[in-house]
């Protein structure tokens, strides 16, 4: 009698995963050989189909198709990325934010912007990141601490899977915390070096209240680069969509004459300081290629 069972894995430790089914029943699993053979790892947030063991673990029969995956640390089907950055401590790395967005937008995820320690309400240095990404994605300005912002910022995981990314120590495990009422270990900001240390030592997706799953992923804290060829770039900033277009198809928006998105800018319809990262984002990314080829 087949006994097959379908569920989502929520953990992966030393070779046993652990899998999810939709009433809640938690099982403990091996994958079979075949998946190496196939090239196949088992990700959390992969949807699998798994025999039950009778006595102890079962076994992993199926990994089904991904919509999405995240790279550091490895994470199947993650519905929407909330970035993290903070006004305070440390300093906001909007152009880590910047990639990340770009990331979301290849991989079809989702992004949210997330700053937290308002905790004294929207500051204007919030309100400046806010302005920056307000046609770009949902910005939430939140306090873990206070509890400011958050009722508004607990809707978005109703039956979703949401990773947390961003800088160290800008509070991802005390949000989930404040989310869950967890408590989850969290790290202290470096004195000397203003750097937060990593506490998260593996990717575990948590069940919330409202149905769906949080990840708590240290990674993506130093992205130096995006997976895309300089091109591709351009199309995903949703700004650079300007009426009248540029004199040149696939203008890159550097130094071609006649550029509509540098004329945006000019005028104010484009957030100058978002296009100054994206040239080096840009730069940078072709400057990777030419070393690629060299």
């Amino acid at each position: 009698m087949d006994n097959r069972k379908q569920g989502k894995i929520i953990k992966g430790v030393g070779g046993f995963y652990t899998v999810l089914t939709e009433n809640g029943e938690r099982f403990t699993v091996k994958a079979r050989g075949l998946f190496r053979k196939l090239g196949q790892t088992p990700l959390p947030g992969d949807d699998v189909e798994f025999t039950p063991g009778k006595k102890g673990e079962g076994f992993m029969e199926r990994i089904f198709e991904r919509r999405s995956e995240l790279l550091r640390p490895a994470l199947a089907n993650v519905d929407c990325l909330l970035i993290c950055v903070s006004t305070t401590e440390p300093a906001p790395d909007l152009e880590l934010a910047d990639k990340l967005l770009l990331y979301c937008r290849r991989q079809g995820i989702e992004p949210v912007i997330v700053i937290n320690k308002c905790d004294g309400g929207i500051t204007p240095e919030a309100a400046a990141i806010c302005a920056q990404y307000a046609h770009e994605a949902k910005v939430f300005a939140v306090s873990a601490e206070t509890g400011f912002g958050m009722d508004a910022l607990a809707q978005l995981f109703s039956g979703r899977t949401a990773a947390f990314a961003g800088q160290s120590a800008v509070g991802k495990s005390s949000l989930i915390n404040a989310l869950l009422g967890l408590s989850l270990k969290t790290g202290e900001l470096s004195q000397k070096t203003e750097r937060g240390r990593h506490t998260t030592r593996h990717a575990e997706l948590i069940p919330t209240p409202a149905g769906g799953l949080i990840a708590d992923t240290p990674g993506f804290s130093m992205l130096e680069s995006v997976p895309l060829e300089p091109e591709q770039i351009p199309a995903l900033y949703p700004e650079f969509v300007c009426e009248g277009g540029c004199r040149f198809t696939g203008c890159m928006h550097l130094s071609e004459p006649d550029c509509a998105v540098k004329a945006a800018v000019s005028q104010g319809r484009i957030d100058p300081k978002r296009y100054e990262r994206y040239k080096k984002i840009a730069l940078d990314a072709i400057e990777a290629r030419r070393h690629k080829y060299d």
